[in-house]
């Protein structure tokens, strides 16, 4: 992989400044900029960040653990290799970025200095995140991520579902007031994904009989 920069000597804590990146309004300049911090990272990196996160569900059940890791996985090596690979044509370059650009650079800021061991790791997590939100339009939390009760982060008719949405909007350092997802709704928790796609279709046709004008 050309994009790793491997020095074999302990690297500080914090590696760059988010402050670097704020001024960035369009997504060209934005991609370049998160491929060019996150190359001072290396493949020991991602590993540490998912070993990190499977000490933190060392009390959770192996099953729903062993899935939580399976989409961690997803989210952090997935989603660097996609970020360091990625190329947007020029109309796409082009397109501005959303306004809470500014606000998630605060948040990044804020969460990767606290001069602790952990900052450079954060801005690792920050950096894909940025990628999957800004870049992607994507929720941070892959499609198929469960949560507790059953539920899970879904795209339906080209839009994207998480059933904790609404519930992480406040919490320090989550990513859900960024996020391009929008909360579940009641019947997304109550309906299998073919039931509504029934009922759907059966909305679909009720709306046509009803209004079309031929």
């Amino acid at each position: 992989m050309g994009f790793w920069i491997r020095e074999g000597k302990k690297l500080p804590d914090t590696l760059f400044s988010w402050d670097e990146l704020r001024g960035i309004s369009r997504k060209g300049a934005l991609l370049a900029a998160l491929k060019e911090k996150a190359a001072l990272y290396s493949p020991e990196d991602l590993e540490q960040m998912l070993n990190r996160y499977s000490k933190k569900l060392e009390n959770v059940p192996a099953d729903y653990a062993d899935a939580l890791k399976h989409f961690a996985r997803i989210q952090i090596v997935d989603g660097y290799h996609r970020m360091m690979t990625a190329d947007l044509d020029g109309i796409h370059a082009s397109i501005r970025i959303s306004s809470s650009w500014i606000s998630f650079v605060d948040d990044a800021k804020s969460a990767t200095t606290k001069k602790t061991p952990g900052d450079r790791l954060r801005s690792l997590k920050y950096l894909i995140a940025a990628y999957t939100i800004y870049i992607c339009n994507e929720p941070v939390h892959p499609v198929g991520m469960p949560f507790p009760g059953g539920f899970q982060v879904e795209q339906y008719d080209g839009v994207y579902y998480c059933p904790v949405r609404a519930v992480w909007n406040d919490i320090e350092e989550a990513f859900c007031k960024f996020c391009p997802a929008v909360q579940s709704r009641d019947v997304d928790l109550d309906l299998s994904k073919d039931e509504r796609d029934l009922m759907t279709k059966k909305e679909k046709l009720t709306n046509y009989f009803y209004n079309f004008k031929g």
